[in-house]
């Protein structure tokens, strides 16, 4: 992928384009996969830098993982016996995958240690690591974030915990931890975040039960080996649902999209202020919703939104300031401090960006007012943060003038044919 790109706006368009598979599904699908000493296929895996990353994290914990047809056969090695890897862990860029797979790492009889890349080492781990310490785990970061060290204890138990922090990925690193202890454990979230972990080990049949906020998982449960298939990630679509909804006389379908509740706050909102979405064919596959969905150009209203919903739309944020600075009058998105600790400070980032293309704004350390305005043109720093990037190339389909977009290598973590797929809807991009 290359480091820097020049896009200098599109004519309409009118298109089916094919979005890559789920990011958050494949890794947990990868994972449990590997957990339990069966042969599990999984269709349509999300082949992109992260997910590579926890399929070779997998590997060094014992599991037989192949690529056959870009799908993944995986003969899993049993949590109960995992190989204590030869060498230091590499997440890469992952957070999900560095927090979801502590919860196995803690519950081993070996140590061990995960790092990630420069990005990911500024990350916050402490969230998980403090639940896991208070369930008897041993370990330590560097100042709350990575790396991460884990040591043997005999002190582990099965446990009641509460999620005060909105956060799907402490509640799957608990989850996975609570499938290796003996016993009952229970997950209580003050604020329901997804639930894809809860979805794939129910679909294989595990002892797992949600009864409103509360989770109850029957720890060293059996599951019943299953093909998974991967729905498409709505995450993915967003950035192309905006983009015919802000470039006028376009429209843009995409197929086979993950409609879980708690990922579908970006089509709320969108269709709150005015977007014209049409979801089709909704259908039920692997215990999750998928459908259809169709955007088209759109007279959007400004956006005011804070509180329960921040949590169902928080990786679409920065395609959402976009369409903030695309739309009439000023926007207004507060609750939203979890995105200073994702792969940039994506509020620092979108908004000096923001600022460098006309766009007026004004932060504080959990919200963001931008201005509607022009998008005139002009030089962006994406921070090394896929979504930044992404954001920043959706947004130059529309400017007055090119939009040059530095340090987008980190595309590929989750989008690896996002420009190919700009190309094809009639972006006139270069590379650099």
């Amino acid at each position: 992928m290359t480091q820097n790109i020049i896009i200098n706006g599109s004519d309409s368009f009118d298109f089916e384009v094919n979005i890559p598979a789920d990011k958050s599904i494949t890794h947990r699908a990868i994972i449990i996969a590997s957990m339990y000493e069966s042969k599990i296929r999984i269709i349509n895996p999300l082949l992109a830098d992260d997910c590579l990353s926890t399929i070779e994290v997998m590997r060094q914990l014992g599991a037989t993982i192949k690529e056959e047809d870009a799908n993944l056969i995986i003969m899993g090695k049993s949590y109960k016996n995992f190989s204590q890897p030869k060498e230091k862990i590499y997440a890469g860029n992952s957070g999900t995958l560095m927090r979801l797979v502590s919860g196995l790492l803690s519950m081993q009889d070996f140590s061990s240690e995960i790092y990630g890349d420069k990005s990911l080492m500024n990350r916050p781990m402490e969230r998980i690591c403090k639940p896991l310490r208070e369930i008897g785990c041993k370990l330590d970061t560097f100042n709350g974030s990575p790396p991460i060290k884990f040591y043997p204890s005999s002190e582990k138990k099965s446990f009641e915990y509460e999620n005060t922090l909105a956060s799907a990925q402490v509640k799957s690193c608990m989850i996975f931890a609570a499938i290796c202890l003996q016993g009952k454990s229970i997950i209580k979230e003050q604020i329901a975040t997804r639930d894809h972990t809860e979805r794939l080990l129910s679909y294989l049949d595990y002892p797992i039960k949600k009864v409103d906020n509360n989770i109850c998982i029957i720890g060293q449960g059996d599951i019943n080996p299953k093909e998974i298939k991967i729905p498409n990630d709505i995450s993915s679509a967003a950035f192309f649902i905006v983009a015919a909804l802000i470039k006028k006389n376009s429209r843009l379908t995409m197929k086979n999209i993950n409609y879980n509740d708690r990922r579908i706050g970006i089509i709320k909102v969108l269709k709150e202020i005015g977007a014209k979405i049409t979801i089709d064919n909704k259908r039920t596959e692997t215990n999750d919703t998928v459908v259809d969905i169709t955007s088209q150009y759109s007279q959007l209203e400004s956006v005011n939104i804070n509180g329960e919903i921040i949590s169902d739309l928080i990786d679409e944020l920065p395609i959402l300031f976009i369409v903030c600075a695309a739309c009439n009058g000023i926007s207004q998105i507060s609750n939203i401090e979890e995105l200073r600790y994702k792969e940039s400070d994506r509020i620092e980032s979108m908004e000096k960006g923001l600022n460098l293309l006309g766009i007026k704004t004004e932060s504080t350390q959990d919200s963001i007012k931008i201005h509607g305005g022009k998008l005139k043109g002009g030089i962006v720093d994406s921070c090394g943060d896929h979504r930044v990037a992404m954001a920043f190339s959706i947004a130059a389909l529309i400017s007055e003038k090119p939009i040059t977009i530095l340090n987008t290598k980190n595309i590929s973590t989750s989008f690896p044919n996002f420009l190919d797929l700009l190309i094809e809807i009639g972006a006139e991009l270069y590379e650099s």
